[in-house]
C-alpha cells in the first residue's frame, strides 16, 4: 500500500486533539528542540518484512499518557517518566486513540469491541460489541458517546453506561474507498462527519436524522472525507482525499468558497487565521475567509499533523522526519529523523499543558519529547 493512502487511512483518528486559538512568536533560537525524555517499542510479533503499522496517537490527560498497541495492550504511561501505571490487556489490536470523559477513559479494538476503565486504577466499568472495527476516537457531547466504525456506521451511546440510543449507517457503493472513517465533530447540538462516499454531513444528536449532506469531492475513486471537518470562524472546513479544501454553511452545508489545497491535516486555529497541512508537504496559513497567506513546503511528504510547542510549531510528516518550525516565517529550525525510510507518522503529535511533545510512529515507537 502507498504511503499517500496509508496518510488517509490513517487520518480518521486526527480528532483528538483541542483545537485551540494562537498567539503567534518566533520561537527561541534553541540548537535542538528534540530532546527525548523517554520513549517505548511497541512492536507486536511479526514475520521478518511483514511490517505491522501503526496508525494510532497517544493521548494526554494531565500527567498521564494513554497509548494503545497492536498487542493488544492499553498502556497507562506516568508522563514524567515512562512508568507504567497500568496496562490491560484486550484481546484485539488497539488502533484507536484513547479519549476521555469524566473518570473515565474510552477506546476501542479493531474486533469492535468499546472498553471504558477508570482513568486512574483501569478498572474495568463496561465494555461493549458494536459489530465493526473501532478506529477512530471517541467523541463526547451532553453526557453521549459519538464513534464512527469502520463499516461507516455512526453510533451513540450512553457514555457513564454502555446503552445504545441509535446507530446510523452509510451505504458506501464505492469499491475504491481508502478504507478508513473521519472522527466525529460534536457541534453546537449535532454531529459533523465525513464520509467515504465523499460527502460531508450533520445528523441531529438526538436520533441521528441528517439535517444536510454535501458532496465535496471533485475524484471519481478515493473520494473518502478523512479528515475530521472542523469549526473555523463561520465555516465549517473540511477536504477529501480527491479534491480541494471547501469552506461549507453550517446552517444548510452549501459550498461557499474553495481553496485549492488538498488537506491532509488538521487545522491549527489562530484569532483569524489557520495553518493546514497539504498532501505534498506544504503548510499552509489561511485566512478564516479563505485567502492563502502564506506556503512553505517542508518535505516530500504529506503532512499529517500540526501542533504548538515551544513557541514553535511541530510538523509531522508520512514520512521518517519530525520538522520543527517557526510559525511567522515557516522556516524549517530542526529536525527530528524518526530512523528508518519505513517510519512515518499517521496519526497525530500530542501536546501536554505542561509542554511535552509525545509521537506514535508507523514501526510502534512512542516517542516523548521534553
Amino acid at each position: 500500500m502507498s504511503k499517500f493512502f496509508l496518510l488517509f487511512f490513517a487520518l480518521g483518528v486526527f480528532g483528538c486533539s483541542k483545537l485551540k486559538e494562537l498567539e503567534l512568536r518566533s520561537p527561541v533560537q534553541q540548537q535542538n528542540p528534540f530532546i527525548v525524555k523517554w520513549a517505548k517499542e511497541l512492536d507486536p510479533r511479526y514475520s521478518t518484512g511483514n511490517f505491522p503499522i501503526g496508525t494510532s496517537s497517544p493521548f494526554i490527560f494531565e500527567d498521564y499518557l494513554y497509548m494503545g498497541n497492536l498487542k493488544g495492550e492499553m498502556v497507562n504511561y506516568d508522563l514524567e517518566s515512562g512508568r507504567e501505571v497500568w496496562r490491560s490487556q484486550e484481546n484485539g489490536p488497539i488502533q484507536s486513540p484513547a479519549n476521555k470523559f469524566g473518570d473515565t477513559v474510552y477506546y476501542g479494538t479493531k474486533e469492535g469491541r468499546l472498553i471504558a476503565r477508570h482513568y486512574y486504577s483501569g478498572n474495568l466499568k463496561y465494555s461493549v460489541d458494536l459489530g465493526a472495527p473501532i478506529e477512530s476516537q471517541p467523541q463526547f457531547m451532553r453526557g453521549r458517546l459519538i464513534i464512527h466504525l469502520r463499516n461507516h456506521s455512526i453510533v451513540v451511546l450512553d457514555a457513564k453506561t454502555g446503552k445504545v440510543f441509535w446507530r446510523y449507517k452509510r451505504s458506501v457503493p464505492f469499491s475504491t474507498t481508502l478504507q478508513r472513517v473521519s472522527t466525529v465533530q460534536p457541534f453546537q447540538g449535532s454531529i459533523l462527519v465525513g464520509f467515504a462516499d465523499g460527502y460531508v454531513a450533520m445528523l441531529s444528536l438526538e436520533e441521528g436524522v441528517i439535517k444536510w449532506e454535501q458532496k465535496i469531492s471533485t475524484g471519481i475513486k478515493f473520494v473518502d472525507v478523512d479528515v475530521m471537518p472542523t469549526s473555523v470562524g463561520r465555516y465549517i472546513i473540511a477536504g477529501s482525499a480527491a479534491g480541494p479544501m471547501r469552506f461549507l454553511n453550517p446552517e444548510n452545508g452549501v459550498i461557499e468558497k474553495t481553496v485549492e489545497i488538498v488537506q491532509s491535516s488538521l487545522p491549527l486555529l489562530e484569532d483569524d487565521s489557520f495553518f493546514v497541512g497539504a498532501t505534498d508537504g506544504t503548510v499552509h496559513r489561511v485566512s478564516n475567509q479563505g485567502k492563502i497567506l502564506s506556503s512553505k513546503k517542508v518535505s516530500k511528504d504529506a503532512i499529517s499533523s500540526l501542533k504548538m510547542w515551544k513557541r514553535g510549531m511541530v510538523v509531522t510528516t508520512m514520512g521518517s522526519g519530525v520538522f520543527y518550525l517557526d510559525p511567522i516565517s515557516l522556516n524549517v529550525l530542526s529536525k527530528f529523523d524518526l530512523g528508518s525510510d519505513q517510519s512515518a507518522v499517521f496519526g497525530h503529535a500530542e501536546v501536554s499543558s505542561d509542554g511535552i511533545l509525545a509521537i506514535y510512529s508507523s514501526r510502534n515507537r512512542l516517542y516523548v519529547f521534553r
